[in-house]
């Protein structure tokens, strides 16, 4: 697998290499700018780019929508602190594959980047969002709106669980938790009804 990293700060450049080297995940290429980004995926063919939204004057949105037609081939995962609803719909229509806040912790950033090459058609969000739009929250607490973001994508207990460092039995319980809090009988309904409410990005 083969990444690179877009980032205006280069100790977490550095950082994130050091740990995705250590995971025996290749890291081909690093970029701070729109300009040396853009550069960077035309001279190269990446799996991955992990890019942050802040570059400098530049918006990583921009780089994302000139990747996904300059390398059709490579998965844009957001690696930010933005962390409002809004933005993250954004990079999502850009064409980004994955979106996830720089609290995360590092193991759940190289399980997405697993998990989004093996599953290129679902969207995966990682992370405590805001939302200005006023809406019901069911009394939903962070990880179950984690775990119900995940439940759309059509991921198994056991996916869940890989992606956030959870144990299936852990899952289980979360899902008994949605299902209950959100008056729904099964799967379909309860992601029905997220959709609806806009508990979840589609």
């Amino acid at each position: 697998m083969k990444v690179v990293l877009v980032d205006d700060h280069p100790l977490i450049r550095k950082g994130l290499s050091q740990a995705l080297n250590k995971a025996e995940i290749s890291v081909i290429g690093e970029a701070s700018s729109l300009s040396e980004g853009a550069a960077l995926l035309n001279s190269s063919t990446p799996d991955i780019c992990i890019v942050d939204l802040n570059l400098g004057s530049a918006s990583g949105i921009e780089l994302i929508k000139v990747g996904v037609v300059q390398n059709p081939n490579c998965a844009f995962v957001v690696l930010t602190m933005e962390d409002d609803l809004d933005t993250l719909i954004t990079a999502k229509s850009a064409g980004a594959r994955a979106y996830i806040t720089k609290g995360s912790p590092i193991e759940n950033l190289i399980e997405v980047i697993n998990t989004v090459l093996k599953d290129p058609k679902n969207f995966i969000k990682l992370g405590s969002f805001k939302d200005s739009a006023k809406r019901t929250d069911f009394g939903l607490t962070e990880r179950e709106l984690e775990v119900l973001q995940l439940l759309s994508t059509g991921a198994t207990a056991s996916t869940m669980g890989s992606i956030l460092f959870l144990s299936e039995a852990t899952i289980k319980s979360h899902l008994a938790a949605i299902y209950r809090k959100l008056k729904a009988a099964n799967r379909a309904q309860a992601v029905s009804i997220a959709i609806s409410e806009k508990l979840i990005i589609q």
